[in-house]
């Protein structure tokens, strides 16, 4: 949660700095690829949380060591 929370943060920053310098480019198009860039800020936090809730309970550390013998 903290990190999908943190990218929010980051993409909503990096967006509003963006939208005010974005020259010639339409509101609509910018929005589209804001909406891209929020959605794989999302699809990366959900992905580290597997991985991580994964390596919790296949527990690591165990296959690390069965495998040295």
């Amino acid at each position: 949660m903290p990190i999908g929370l943190a990218g929010l943060a980051i993409v909503c920053g990096i967006g509003a700095y963006k939208y005010k310098n974005r020259g010639a480019m339409s509101t609509s198009v910018f929005l589209m690829q804001l909406r891209v860039a929020a959605q794989g800020t999302v699809v990366g936090a959900l992905s580290l949380g597997l991985a991580y809730t994964m390596a919790n309970e296949l527990g690591i550390k165990s296959l690390i060591a069965v495998n040295k013998y």
